[in-house]
């Protein structure tokens, strides 16, 4: 299984398990005793970072249409640690891999030590989703579709 998300299976299984599981339960749909409709869930003002300025846009635009509020998008880490300081931010969706000077799981490191942001990762790089999944609430892997990004935003929204 670890290999289906190309995960390295050459180590120690005890540390591919454990980043299995890391990628297995962030991404777990909700059950049916936590199914909401959109409507029964309460609007967010959330951070986007995401360096694909389509995947941007399409991320920004799903979000409003869903009636969150949303700040950004930022392709940049650093421009988006600045916003986080004149905001105030639920949660954030981040990109893994930026191509700036910090990655998704430095500025996560910064949003959540500093302004307690919740974060959910956005990513294709699934080993580095799952070396890192302890510090995001929630895990959508690329591809992805609107309906997994709005039921990790709305298991965000019922924890709150």
């Amino acid at each position: 299984m670890a290999a289906i998300y190309d995960l390295d299976t050459d180590r120690p299984s005890t540390e591919v398990w454990r980043d299995l599981r890391a990628v297995v339960t962030r991404q777990a749909p909700a059950t049916s005793a936590d199914a909401t409709s959109p409507t029964d869930v309460e609007a967010l003002t959330l951070l986007v970072v995401e360096d694909d300025p389509d995947a941007a846009a399409s991320l920004t635009e799903l979000l409003t249409e869903a009636g969150h509020s949303v700040v950004g998008p930022f392709h940049d880490a650093a421009a988006a640690a600045a916003a986080a300081a004149l905001h105030s931010i639920d949660a954030a969706l981040l990109d893994i891999n930026l191509s700036g000077e910090m990655t998704g799981v430095e500025l996560a490191q910064v949003l959540t030590g500093r302004w307690d942001v919740r974060v959910i990762f956005i990513s294709g790089d699934v080993a580095a989703a799952a070396r890192n999944a302890d510090m995001a609430e929630a895990l959508v892997l690329k591809p992805y579709n609107g309906a997994q990004i709005l039921e990790a935003v709305a298991r965000l929204g019922r924890s709150a």
